[in-house]
């Protein structure tokens, strides 16, 4: 029985381009063998949705099958549709090698994505890249600029994308097409300009920083953030808290103790009578905050230490308060 495409991608027949594209790129994300590995349903439902979007996401085809159905690539044939013979481009085999290498390179570089390609017709769509950013909280706090340097595999830009290339490790092949060079992998540099006080997972959008498909349409390369562990700071939006060892007299009398910060360290009052664990509040100590010149809080995590040999001195004098105490 012939596949209801649009059954398969799960859309109505009035679904626009934009539409077709969504459900093709949630499903193919969906059922991609790299994502189902040893799953012989997965893989078939993959097959059936290239194969449908192969076809209604090609305007032309989508003409055809809208028109004759099953027998949409017959009609192609015979001049059916608006466009009659000569404006048909034949569709891609879903199940040949070719198609399933160069898509699963797509999605071991750059995460998934949408992708239509055929032997002298395809359409090979824009697709977004990811990249991954480390950043300490130095440079979180004060704001910085990365330059990226990343690959993407465009379409041939002689044919405009009608020719596909197998990848087989080179930097570039010939396009079966039009026998121009197409660039397996375009390098690429962008600058990048981070936000002081930009939280941890947070994507910066560069537009056109993606693959080049059909048409000279690009998508975007998204700056994905990742934090480093920082060795003495934790972070809490746009407070920090570090841990600061007190020593027991202070803690009970009181005093002072020297407490870092991003930059250098300061100077903090310790009231009588500290517990062990309490946090005391540094205000404007903490991390710039995001669109601000504004800065979060420092909280200093009070650690009591206590020494494991006492002076002969000081463990009488402590003996002195326990016996005034009344304890043993």
């Amino acid at each position: 029985m012939a596949l209801d495409y649009y059954k398969v991608l799960g859309i109505g027949r009035g679904a626009d381009e934009k539409e077709i594209k969504s459900a093709y790129r949630k499903l193919a994300r969906k059922y991609h063998p790299d994502v189902n590995p040893n799953d012989a349903e997965a893989e078939r439902k993959f097959k059936e949705i290239g194969e449908a979007y192969s076809v209604i996401g090609n305007p032309e085809k989508k003409k055809l099958y809208d028109k004759f159905g099953a027998n949409w690539e017959q009609a192609s044939h015979f001049g059916g549709g608006e466009g009659g013979a000569g404006n048909y481009q034949e569709g891609v085999n879903f199940g040949g090698e070719g198609f399933e290498s160069l898509f699963e390179q797509f999605f071991q570089n750059f995460g998934g994505g949408e992708s239509g390609f055929g032997r002298g017709g395809a359409v090979v769509p824009p697709q977004d890249i990811e990249q991954t950013i480390e950043l300490s909280l130095e440079e979180i706090d004060e704001g910085s600029r990365r330059r990226l340097s990343y690959r993407s595999p465009d379409a041939c830009k002689t044919c405009d994308g009608r020719g596909v290339v197998e990848l087989t490790g080179k930097r570039s092949a010939a396009c079966p097409t039009c026998g121009g060079q197409r660039t397996v992998y375009q390098d690429r540099k962008v600058e990048v300009s981070i936000p002081a006080g930009i939280e941890n997972g947070k994507k910066l959008r560069v537009p056109g920083g993606g693959v080049r498909g059909t048409k000279g349409r690009a998508g975007d390369l998204f700056v994905i953030v990742k934090e480093t562990p920082h060795p003495k700071f934790k972070r809490k939006g746009a407070d920090l808290e570090v841990e600061v060892e007190v020593d027991y007299l202070n803690a009970a009398l009181g005093g002072s103790v020297r407490v870092p910060t991003l930059k250098s360290s300061g100077t903090m009052q310790i009231p009588a009578g500290t517990q062990s664990g309490q946090a005391l509040r540094l205000k404007g100590k903490g991390l710039t905050k995001l669109g601000s010149s504004n800065k979060g809080d420092l909280f200093a995590r009070i650690k009591i230490t206590v020494p494991k040999q006492l002076e002969k001195e000081e463990k009488k004098l402590l003996e002195q308060i326990q016996k005034s105490r009344g304890e043993k």
